[in-house]
């Protein structure tokens, strides 16, 4: 009789343990799978802004280290494109293969200066195959990482390496940011591990996420 009640309290207990360790590893499922978009989706801005960064260090000699300049520069500048008219011929000239110099020299192309707005070409036709097309390019949200009301941090500079001067950047978020409005506790990211593309103590543009 004794052993009937005990398994008549057993059987509760045993479903309510069975709930909740269903829905401990359903939790984490879904969170897995909702924070694979997110950092997709992140490393894909963070992508963007290095190619931002890129372009703005071309024009202007180093990296931007605020976001203000870098908007200003995508919203407002031009940048110079070297236009070639002509063709440079394949025939010898007294046994000598032309040059595009000696080509431009002798009058057989000619180059010249365009102006294009930045965002033209920071962006082109050739960068955007490179997206993946299923996160839009949304240049007014650039800076803001998404679901979230945060921004991206972001820090530029120069450090020594062998001898040599070098422009660095830093762009990132961390992942407490990254993963806001969900149940991020307890999972299996360190909250306060960043998520970033470049590095300000090494010379590389590279961001730290498994492949580029």
């Amino acid at each position: 009789m004794k052993a009937k009640k005990i398994a008549l309290i057993l059987i509760p207990l045993n479903i309510i343990l069975f709930y909740l360790i269903y829905n401990s590893i359903n939790s984490e499922v879904v969170f897995n799978k909702e924070a694979e978009i997110r950092i997709a989706e992140n490393v894909q801005k963070l992508k963007d802004l290095r190619q931002l960064q890129i372009k703005y260090k071309q024009n202007k000699g180093q990296f931007a280290d605020n976001f203000k300049s870098l908007i200003d520069f995508l919203e407002y500048d031009s940048i110079p494109i070297v236009r070639a008219t002509g063709e440079t011929p394949d025939s010898l000239i007294n046994g000598v293969q032309i040059s595009d110099e000696l080509a431009l020299e002798l009058g057989l192309i000619s180059r010249d200066t365009a102006y294009v707005p930045a965002k033209e070409n920071i962006f082109d036709e050739t960068y955007m195959e490179s997206r993946k097309n299923n996160f839009i390019l949304d240049l007014t949200n650039l800076i803001n990482v998404p679901y979230s009301n945060s921004t991206y941090n972001i820090n530029a500079g120069q450090i020594e390496k062998g001898n040599v001067t070098v422009q660095v950047f830093e762009i990132s978020a961390n992942y407490r940011t990254v993963f806001k409005g969900l149940d991020a506790e307890n999972k299996s990211y360190n909250l306060d591990e960043l998520l970033k593309v470049g590095s300000m103590t090494e010379a590389s543009l590279n961001g730290n996420w498994r492949s580029e």
